[in-house]
């Protein structure tokens, strides 16, 4: 009876870990966000595009004197309309079409589609609710950068580790699924071989980035992205308080139109290490992530 029991609480325990791991896994991974040659985004009204994200997850910790691994390869769809065109600013509405993904989790596979009701019934499935066919509207100033998120459309609450997994396919500082990593707008000037810097500092997270024009061809320019994200940051994931605690370096390469400051193609790779501690115990972990992001008119 008492070794029942026992077993039980381990059991318990390895759970709540292993969502806290895959909660710690995810937070941080900040991907190359909106920055062109004029230093302004060209956008028409009624411009409509399509954003494939794919995004690819291998994470393992050290628990309980066992190495653990945590895989996942993630797919989002999502349609970007230019809806209005403003003097110094544009409304971007943006809608998740299709979400799916599969992985393996300390040895037991997982899976969604958002086109099969009945995944909706899962874990993963519940924090999805709210996220699909769901509209989501931001305004980019000319320099491509976020300076309003509507509240009242698609839904951000949700404190599922997978869903915090999906939202960083995207590429902006407020909510990664607005369809801001469809746009990055170059400083003005810039030429092939120029470098320039930024960084982004926010509660207990820190991302430096250095940006080079490695290629010219046309309107498009082949900016590569290389950087540094420090993560001290305490969260909490049903009822559990988590110290996390990561250094990452980060890399990636983005082929823009310079004439409009549209992404065609983007690859960012975060690669770290830390730990994070939970139920008096500090988990080692690795994690690396790597998204390619497509855009296509349609």
């Amino acid at each position: 009876m008492l070794l029942h029991l026992q077993l039980n609480q381990t059991k318990m325990k390895q759970q709540n870990l292993h969502r806290l791991f895959f909660l710690a896994c995810c937070i941080g991974t900040l991907p190359v966000s909106a920055q062109t040659s004029s230093g302004k985004l060209s956008l028409n009204k009624g411009l409509k595009l399509q954003v494939d994200n794919s995004v690819k997850l291998v994470s393992t910790m050290e628990l309980m004197g066992q190495s653990m691994e945590i895989t996942s390869d993630a797919v989002m769809l999502k349609q970007v309309e230019v809806k209005e065109k403003k003097d110094t600013s544009y409304i971007i509405s943006s809608i998740i079409t299709k979400i799916t993904t599969n992985g393996n989790a300390m040895g037991q596979s997982f899976s969604f589609d958002s086109e099969k009701k009945e995944d909706y019934d899962t874990e993963i499935g519940k924090a999805m609710k709210g996220q699909v066919n769901v509209p989501q509207e931001i305004e980019l100033n000319h320099q491509g950068m976020v300076t309003t998120v509507k509240k009242d459309t698609a839904s951000t609450d949700s404190d599922n580790p997978m869903m915090d997994m999906m939202k960083s396919m995207g590429g902006g500082a407020y909510d990664e699924n607005s369809g801001a990593d469809a746009f990055q707008v170059l400083p003005a000037g810039k030429k092939n071989g120029d470098t320039w810097m930024d960084s982004v500092i926010t509660e207990g997270i820190k991302t430096y980035r250095t940006y080079t024009i490695k290629e010219i061809n046309g309107n498009d320019a082949t900016v590569t992205l290389s950087g540094t994200q420090q993560t001290s940051k305490k969260v909490e994931n049903q009822g559990m308080e988590v110290n996390v605690t990561m250094e990452a370096k980060l890399s990636g390469e983005a082929v823009v139109d310079m004439s409009t400051g549209i992404v065609k193609q983007k690859t960012f790779i975060m690669e770290g290490s830390g730990s994070a501690d939970a139920m008096g115990q500090a988990i080692p972990m690795t994690t690396k992530v790597t998204t390619v992001t497509t855009v296509k008119s349609l």
